[in-house]
């Protein structure tokens, strides 16, 4: 059995459910995303810890895609400061 193909815009689209996510990104599974979401330490020099923003619909989880930039542009800064 073979995945589906993901045939939209990612880059035009506002809301991404795990697997869109991960393939926006280009990588990233289920346990990547879940320890994003419980938060990570930004570096041993700091306790300080980010959170990836999430929005729960009954079972699904969905992200926002401006939300997964901002985390990723946040732990980037973290790790140079």
């Amino acid at each position: 059995m073979t995945k589906p193909e993901i045939v939209c815009d990612l880059n035009q689209k506002k809301w991404l459910n795990l697997q869109e996510a991960a393939a926006y990104l280009g990588f990233g599974s289920k346990d990547t995303f879940q320890n994003w979401r419980e938060g990570v330490q930004v570096s041993s020099r700091s306790k300080k810890m980010i959170f990836l923003k999430f929005y729960k619909t009954g079972k699904n989880i969905v992200y926002k895609r401006t939300d997964i930039d901002n985390f990723l542009e946040e732990y980037q800064k973290g790790k140079i400061a």
